[in-house]
């Protein structure tokens, strides 16, 4: 008694040991199943792109689906599916020219019986019996065959007259691997896989080499630093456009010369000529389908003007300054910049950048401060920017 009961104690302590193997088996077995059913789907969608490429028959055909047969264990549940997938996607694709029609006689089981004996069959096996309950002539059954073999699934086809001799019109086998995804195609436009490919290459090389980019980035500059710090300029928003370029569609390097504007009335005004280089660090070509991040660096060089540009000046004044502040002008400054930062395109649409610019010119200007230096180069402003592609 005691060693039932202690074997009984075993049993129940490695019952939940066995709940949760039979979760995992259950999880296992259903990801398979999904993975199988969009196989079958697939396959469907490849057969009646083949029969609309290259059709049967040349005019609308009444075809009947005698049959649909599937591996053994995946139960009636994916026969019905494949069933009503065929008839939507044969519905949706009427170049095949196989009108699919209802026929109760021809799926259901009928007895015939005569001097020479009894007959169980099928309507779609016995044609003669089709013609004795009216079924009109010139019809064709369809018959559906998926098999699994070891890691394929094999998909068997052929279309049967309904004659007297029952003879084989067309039949066409296809195989797809399990571990394949499916191509998950719109009844309404179905392709081939290489269409499918030669249309994402299309739209990928669509946009060409030359893009026309549209940017508004602003700058701000640091605030310097010490007891005899100056005014750090205010921050300027520019409008730039130009042309950006690239040795191949696949955009991995590209260049760019943009002119730019400022304007903030009662303020600044400021022109710029820009050049800047690209590359692509997130792969070999840009995406469709994610994100791509740039690296870049490039050269500007601005002239502005305006009472809010007086900072733009060194500590020791130009002769030229000097003149212009008598006779009352307002400032003016021509200044270059080295920059460098990083961009996001979308779709090579839209782009946010970032980046950090030195003004060699005003290393040791009190008006200018540092947001960090790299060596002996300073970062004096830095900026954000927002692009539009055409």
């Amino acid at each position: 008694m005691i060693a039932w009961l202690l074997s009984l104690s075993l049993a129940f302590a490695a019952d939940p040991a066995e709940e949760a193997q039979r979760v995992e088996l259950e999880r296992a077995r259903a990801q398979v199943a999904d993975q199988v059913h969009l196989a079958v789907f697939d396959l469907i969608d490849e057969l009646v792109y083949r029969l609309r490429q290259e059709p049967v028959f040349a005019q609308p055909t009444p075809v009947v689906l005698a049959g649909v047969s599937v591996p053994v264990g995946l139960g009636t549940g994916l026969q019905a599916l494949m069933e009503n997938h065929l008839a939507g996607v044969m519905l949706a694709n009427p170049e095949t020219n196989l009108r699919l029609v209802h026929c109760p006689q021809c799926t259901a089981v009928v007895v015939r019986s005569s001097a020479k004996g009894t007959v169980v069959s099928r309507g779609v096996d016995d044609p003669a019996l089709l013609a004795e309950l009216g079924v009109e002539a010139g019809r064709h059954a369809l018959f559906i065959d998926v098999e699994a073999e070891g890691a394929f699934l094999v998909l068997r086809a052929r279309l049967t007259e309904l004659s007297v001799d029952l003879p084989i019109v067309w039949s066409h086998t296809l195989s797809t691997s399990t571990a394949t995804p499916a191509l998950l195609r719109d009844p309404t436009a179905l392709k081939s896989a290489e269409e499918a490919r030669a249309e994402y290459l299309n739209v990928l090389n669509g946009q060409g080499a030359v893009v026309i980019p549209a940017r508004v980035n602003v700058r701000t500059y640091a605030l310097p630093e010490g007891d005899n710090a100056g005014t750090a300029p205010p921050p300027f928003i520019w409008l730039q456009t130009g042309v950006e370029l690239s040795p191949t569609v696949a955009r991995r390097w590209t260049s760019s010369m943009m002119l730019g504007y400022a304007l903030i009335p009662q303020a600044y005004q400021g022109l710029m000529a820009q050049a800047r280089i690209s590359r692509l660090v997130t792969g070999q070509a840009r995406s469709l389908t994610h994100p791509d991040l740039y690296l870049f660096g490039g050269v500007a060089l601005s002239t502005v003007w305006g009472p809010a540009t007086a900072s733009f000046r060194n500590n020791t004044l130009t002769l030229d300054e000097i003149l212009s502040d008598i006779d009352l002008d307002e400032p003016r400054a021509t200044f270059g910049a080295v920059h460098v930062g990083a961009e996001l395109r979308l779709g090579n649409r839209v782009g946010f950048g970032f980046f950090l610019e030195t003004l060699p010119q005003f290393t040791s200007s009190r008006n200018f401060g540092r947001y960090t230096t790299f060596g002996p180069i300073e970062a004096h402003s830095i900026g954000a920017e927002v692009a539009f592609c055409f």
